[in-house]
């Protein structure tokens, strides 16, 4: 008896829920009829109103089944739930008990507050509350539309899941994706797959993961980011872009290249403005320029990388600041600042520069190098201006020196052969004779000043001096001189600083 009686309450239990949930759809009608034939049906029109659980439903005819508690209404139809829930269309189907509404007709409209969605089909479940078509749809909002071709809207957290072939468009901005969520309070869509943003001023976009406002028209990306205007790659883990403002931001593995200089910029953190008037990018945090050329690569590095572009968003010049150095396997150098312009391949070294070029070694207060892309042409170092070559790789006491307050070096297929030497010149150099199966033997030091001088190189070493005006040579004995006769006025060795792999540009000075 018990056992019967704890049965019979888990059932009522169980039926509970499901009586309330089948509460009768109320309805009313300018005019109704039953027929004989279809004894359970109601006829009407005019004027129909149906409600049920809070919401009314209007058209102009209808066909109720009071006893299944459903209902099938045609034409001017119109739902209203909770005053910001209207949905309107020409043919109505609902269920009382699922309480399920489907949609039809040429033009089905819903609204829901600030956004408007207008399709040919729609299906209403008010449990659990949301709204989804599969049929092309627009979706309208204050600032875009978003059309797609199946999506569910989540009426409770006013967020919309779209599910194909998505598109948002704007006044500044369009945006393709397969797989999107937009909140309708944020008016912010997120992306879990492939997606394509393109703005106005032809900056494209790809992201697999990622979100856009269409309040703001900012998109940041996550996953496989990148941006590319006119001939620009930009590459980043989080990349973030706002067309009205042209500002974006890449963080983590930043990889930039400019394909017209052969120019490619890494970092992992870049600040990028597109403003066609003063259009440049910024890298800091290992921030490093590749240039690839025919036969070498030049590797520059500096706390921060600054690049101008031109209106063509091509690299104009670039500013390294704070601790720069680079390296090239025909040429390496370093100094606290440089500036490279990329279009006359000048290279301008500021604050204790540095370059070094086989055996030799030059330094001046500034130094410009003319780096073209194959070739080295020639190097203006001013004032103090100071070559050091390493007279012998078996000793650590013989350097050949030039001196002057500016200089002019000259290259022949990335050799120095010239230097030319202007004010207050001066040298050093070893002598030696050249012997057969025999290391060569060291005859003197050669010492010479002059107003102006010519020092011809030839196998890395000194091979001539000339001089153009108060010409004074004299050689000496090494063993005759101390350590401070046989280095000039400055002289510092610096050869620990020399980068000799591209990596080394990454140890500071």
């Amino acid at each position: 008896m018990k056992i019967k009686i704890i049965f019979i309450l888990f059932c009522f239990i169980i039926l509970i829920p499901n009586v309330f949930s089948q509460k009768k759809i109320n309805y009313k009608a300018n005019w109704s009829e039953t027929r004989p034939s279809y004894p359970d049906e109601i006829i009407m029109v005019e004027e129909v109103e149906f409600e049920h659980q809070g919401m009314k439903m209007y058209c102009d005819s209808a066909i109720f089944n009071e006893k299944e508690n459903r209902f099938s209404a045609y034409g001017n139809i119109h739902i209203v739930q909770k005053d910001t829930f209207q949905i309107w269309g020409d043919e109505l189907y609902y269920e009382g008990v699922s309480r399920i509404a489907e949609m039809f007709g040429e033009n089905v409209i819903m609204k829901d507050n600030n956004i408007t969605l207008n399709t040919t089909y729609l299906i209403l479940e008010r449990v659990p509350n949301t709204l989804s078509y599969t049929q092309w749809a627009d979706i309208y909002d204050n600032q875009s539309t978003l059309r797609s071709r199946q999506a569910t809207y989540y009426m409770n957290e006013k967020e919309i899941k779209f599910l194909k072939n998505v598109v948002i468009n704007s006044e500044k901005t369009n945006v393709y994706s397969d797989t999107m969520t937009y909140n309708t309070k944020t008016d912010i869509a997120t992306f879990f797959g492939p997606t394509n943003i393109i703005t106005s001023d032809s900056t494209f976009i790809y992201t697999e993961l990622g979100w856009y406002s269409t309040k703001t028209e900012e998109s940041v990306s996550y996953m496989q980011s990148q941006m590319t205007k006119k001939e620009r790659l930009l590459q980043a883990d989080t990349l973030l872009y706002n067309p009205n403002t042209k500002i974006g931001e890449g963080i983590n593995n930043v990889f930039f290249e400019d394909s017209v200089q052969k120019a490619i910029l890494t970092g992992q953190r870049a600040y990028i403005n597109n403003k066609d008037s003063n259009s440049y990018t910024y890298l800091t945090i290992q921030p490093l320029l590749r240039q690839v050329n025919e036969d070498d690569t030049l590797y520059l590095h500096a706390d921060t990388l600054w690049v101008n572009h031109d209106t063509a968003m091509n690299v104009k010049e670039i500013y390294a600041y704070n601790d720069s150095k680079f390296f090239r396997t025909d040429i390496q150098g370093a100094s606290d600042n440089m500036i490279f312009l990329m279009k006359d391949s000048l290279l301008t070294m500021l604050g204790r520069p540095i370059i070094w070029s086989e055996v030799s070694q030059i330094t001046g207060d500034t130094i410009i190098m003319n780096i073209g892309k194959k070739y080295i042409y020639s190097v203006d170092i001013f004032p103090k201006a100071f070559v050091i070559q390493d007279a012998d790789s078996l000793s650590e006491n013989r350097y050949n020196q030039i001196y002057g307050k500016r200089m002019k070096a000259f290259f022949n297929k990335n050799k120095l052969y010239l230097v030319e030497v202007y004010g207050n010149a001066q040298s050093i150099y070893y002598i030696w004779e050249e012997l057969k199966n025999q290391p060569d033997e060291l005859l003197g030091i050669n010492f010479g000043t002059g107003s102006q001088m010519k020092i011809y190189i030839s196998k890395n070493k000194i091979d001539r001096i000339t001089t153009l005006s108060n010409p004074i040579f004299f050689t000496d004995d090494e063993d005759k001189l101390s350590s401070e006769e046989k280095q000039l006025n400055g002289f510092e060795w610096r050869i620990n600083e020399r980068p000799i792999s591209p990596m080394d540009v990454f140890i500071k000075r």
